[in-house]
C-alpha cells in the first residue's frame, strides 16, 4: 500500500493567511513532523517584502529535518540503482593502443546519489549543532563546502568520526569530478571512473544507517531551537537512511 500522510495546519511562526497542508511522507512509512513549540505572535504593517517572514521561512526549508528528509530521498535512490548492478555494462575500446576501459551503467549515477546523500546527511548534523548557519535567510559559508571530509569534521555529534573517512573520500573523489562531468578542472586533477566495490558500498550502508539512527534521536529529542523563532522536536515513524523500509 503506498499512502500518503497529510499535516494541516499553520507551519511553525506563520500568519493564519499563509496556513495551507503539506505531505510529510510517502510509501509505507510516516515522515517525522514537526510538534512546534509555544510561541507568542504579533501582527506586523504589511510590506511589499517582509524579510522576517522570508527569513523564517528560508529556515522552514534548511532546518536539520529538511536536510535529513533530502538525505532519505537520495539514499533511497542510490538503493534503488545499486539494484540494477551488473544488467548493463559500456566497453570504450582505444585503438590506438588496444585498451579496453569498462564499467557498469549505474555506476557514476549511484556515486552522485550516494555522495549527495552523504552531504545532506553530514549538513544535517551541523545545522543541528550550528542552527545560527541558517540565519538571516542564507546559509553559511561553513555549508557552502562539497567536501565530505572536511564538512564531517565539523561536527562533534556525528557518528564514526575517524572509522569510515576512507567511504567519505571515496565518494567525495567522485563528486568532485567524474561522478557528475567528464573531466575534473585540470588535467592534474583529472581521474578516471572508479567501479564501487562491494566493500565501499557496505561501508556506505553502515555509515548512512548510523547517521539515519543518530539524527532521528536528535531531532526526536530535546527540542531544537532554531533562529527567528523557529523551534521544535519531530516524531518519526519507521527507518530513515536504512537500508530498506
Amino acid at each position: 500500500m503506498d499512502g500518503r500522510l497529510r499535516r494541516r495546519g499553520c507551519p511553525l511562526g506563520a500568519r493564519p493567511d499563509r496556513c495551507g497542508s503539506a505531505i510529510l511522507g510517502g510509501g509505507n512509512r510516516q515522515r517525522g513532523r514537526l510538534i512546534p513549540l509555544l510561541l507568542h505572535t504579533h501582527r506586523r504593517p504589511i510590506r511589499s517584502f517582509d524579510v522576517q517572514d522570508a527569513n523564517l521561512r528560508f529556515v522552514e526549508k534548511a532546518n536539520p529535518h529538511a536536510w535529513l528528509l533530502t538525505a532519505d530521498d537520495l539514499h533511497t535512490q542510490a538503493l534503488h540503482l545499486y539494484g540494477q548492478h551488473g544488467r548493463g555494462v559500456t566497453h570504450l575500446l582505444d585503438h590506438r593502443c588496444g585498451d579496453t576501459t569498462s564499467w557498469d551503467d549505474v555506476n557514476r549515477s549511484v556515486f552522485l546519489l550516494g555522495g549527495f546523500a552523504l552531504e545532506n546527511a553530514i549538513k544535517a548534523f551541523l545545522v543541528y549543532e550550528n542552527p545560527h548557519w541558517i540565519s538571516n535567510g542564507r546559509l553559511s559559508r561553513s555549508l557552502k563546502s562539497h567536501s565530505l571530509i572536511r564538512l564531517q569534521r565539523q561536527s562533534a555529534q556525528i557518528p564514526f568520526k575517524s572509522r569510515y573517512v576512507w567511504v567519505l573520500r571515496g565518494f567525495e573523489e567522485g563528486l568532485d569530478s567524474w561522478a557528475r562531468y567528464p573531466c575534473s578542472l585540470s588535467a592534474e586533477t583529472s581521474t578516471n571512473q572508479r567501479p564501487i566495490n562491494i566493500h565501499l558500498w557496505s561501508g556506505y550502508i553502515r555509515l548512512m544507517r548510523a547517521y539515519g539512527n543518530k539524527l532521528q534521536k536528535l531531532l526526536a529529542g530535546r527540542p531544537w531551537k532554531g533562529p527567528h523563532g523557529f523551534g521544535g522536536r519531530w516524531t518519526f515513524s519507521g527507518d530513515y537512511l536504512a537500508m530498506c523500509d
